[in-house]
């Protein structure tokens, strides 16, 4: 069995704690979900216009949720940061081996981890911005909702991207 690189070691810590801190987002939307928002948080993401946000908004105070939705916000923060640092390392890891598929595969992941973090990171400023701060707004509520799908693509083929290279790694090792 080969030792583990420092490399590879950096992916599993980073991309596995982005997994768990995902989890636990998913865990607090469940307190999120009210009439005005079935789907919780991400009715706010794709809310498009500041009356809707203000709708929300109302929704989550009136159900005294308010602040775990800013929390939730504040934790997707660090989510983006430390699972795109752990998708664009386990791409970097696929890259560097000599197996051209799984070198492709790997710097797709980086470049869709990069556009993860940019597009996710501008959605959720827009949406903290607007719950802590200012309240609905129109700009802002419209990145969020051109940001969304995007991100969510780009985070689709970091995830399934990785567990295709790491499946890929695997029966290469098998092989040899």
């Amino acid at each position: 069995m080969l030792k583990e690189t420092a490399q590879e070691k950096r992916f599993w810590a980073f991309w596995l704690l982005g997994i768990l801190l995902l989890a636990a987002q998913i865990v607090m939307n469940v307190w999120l979900v009210t009439d005005a928002t079935p789907l919780g948080m991400s009715d706010h993401q794709a809310a498009g216009n500041a009356a809707r946000v203000d709708y929300i908004h109302a929704a989550w105070a009136a159900s005294g949720v308010m602040d775990l939705a800013i929390y939730s916000m504040e934790l997707d923060l660090i989510f983006i940061g430390i699972y795109a640092w752990g998708a664009f390392a386990g791409g970097r890891m696929f890259a560097a081996v000599p197996h051209p598929m799984l070198a492709r595969l790997g710097k797709v992941i980086m470049v869709a981890a990069i556009g993860f973090a940019i597009t996710d990171y501008a959605e959720t400023i827009s949406q903290l911005i607007q719950a802590a701060f200012t309240g609905g707004h129109e700009l802002l509520s419209s990145v969020a909702a051109t940001a969304r799908p995007i991100k969510t693509i780009l985070f689709l083929v970091t995830f399934f991207g990785v567990l295709v290279g790491l499946a890929i790694r695997s029966w290469k090792s098998r092989a040899a």
